[in-house]
């Protein structure tokens, strides 16, 4: 009886430890399945990251293989990952500070470096390539430069077009007395020649001063009519003798607040525009009436026409369609109506003509 006992009290304790052998089978069996999702869980969000940020990243082994590679790399490098998983080369030549990619023609600028990859213990398990594209950094810091260049540049064409403007003045109002006093003879045609070519070389002048030293209206009360008509009188004999008929169509007297001089200087850049698209004579045709509040003044002419391609180019800075202009008059003529809190429209048509409105406000 005394041995049953003893058997019946080691099968209970053999049953006791099963079954705590078994509970704590399960604690652990539970704890290394936590311990699996977060492994699985940080593998996943570090997958996301490296797929994710724009910086190409090329694992290799200890052996040199390459056994990662992200899609910024893909995209960078014009490959597929598949393609590359098991190789130990990347199908790129790197000179300096550019990449060509073997099956892209078309380099990029780059900073690329490389880093030992080791394990917890300190040992090398391989390496990994990282490339950042900083095209976009150098195309900014080239743009930066120009723009340095250009704001000195600005500066120097400011002193030397006022010191210009003054003897060009001189040579104006002498050659226009010439013209007067000669008006009967040829020498007097030469004259007037002179100093219509002497007044397109001022407005240039001016377009560049009004670029570099920016734009400020001092507004008087201006009778628009007159104005024009003024601005009119000025090319009648360069224009007539090419061909071009100027009409004033404005009906009655318009008087508006503006500064004469800066409005001057935008109409007759408009108005040279067009002499220059019509190299063989037409017509140009100016207008102006009241729209709601404001002058709409119209210049349009039956010239060479605008490609509908580059229309939304010509009022940018140095756009110019002519081997040798300057690409500042319409920019200018922009400016200056913004200046005045305006706008300006255009509508053209290739071999039909081109139509420039100004919207001036009334106040």
């Amino acid at each position: 009886m005394k041995h049953e006992e003893l058997l019946s009290e080691a099968i209970l304790k053999i049953n006791t430890a099963s079954e705590a052998l078994i509970q704590y089978y399960r604690v652990l069996e539970e704890r290394i399945k936590q311990l699996t999702e977060e492994v699985d869980q940080k593998k996943r969000l570090l997958s996301s990251i490296i797929e994710s940020i724009d910086i190409a990243v090329v694992f290799f082994d200890s052996d040199g293989v390459i056994r990662l590679i992200n899609r910024a790399s893909e995209n960078l490098f014009n490959i597929k990952a598949e393609e590359l998983i098991g190789k130990k080369e990347i199908p790129i030549i790197i000179k300096e500070d550019l990449i060509y990619p073997a099956n892209s023609k078309k380099p990029f600028y780059a900073i690329v470096s490389q880093s030992e990859v080791l394990d917890s213990e300190g040992n090398k398990i391989g390496y990994v390539f990282l490339c950042k594209d900083i095209t976009r950094i150098k195309e900014l810091e080239t743009e930066n430069e120009r723009n340095r260049r250009l704001t000195a540049m600005g500066s120097l064409v400011m002193k030397i077009a006022h010191e210009i403007r003054n003897p060009l003045g001189s040579i104006e109002l002498f050659a226009n007395i010439i013209a007067e006093d000669l008006k009967e003879n040829i020498y007097g045609d030469y004259a007037r020649r002179i100093s219509s070519s002497v007044r397109m070389l001022r407005n240039t002048l001016e377009n560049m001063l009004s670029f570099t030293r920016g734009i400020n209206p001092r507004k008087t009360l201006v009778y628009l009519d007159d104005l024009i008509n003024e601005i009119i009188g000025e090319f009648r004999d360069l224009f007539s003798r090419v061909g071009i008929e100027v009409q004033n169509r404005i009906k009655k007297q318009i008087e508006i607040f503006l500064d004469s001089s800066l409005i001057r200087q935008a109409l007759i850049n408009l108005i040279v525009n067009a002499y220059q698209a019509m190299p063989d004579g037409g017509k140009i045709i100016i207008d102006a009436y009241r729209e709601g509040d404001f002058i709409k003044l119209i210049i349009k002419d039956n010239g060479q026409g605008i490609d509908d391609e580059i229309i939304e180019k010509i009022f940018d800075p140095f756009f110019s369609t002519k081997d040798r202009g300057t690409g500042l008059g319409l920019s200018i003529t922009n400016s200056i109506v913004k200046a005045h809190g305006g706008r300006i429209e255009v509508k053209s048509e290739l071999n039909k003509g081109t139509e420039f409105a100004l919207y001036l406000p009334l106040r």
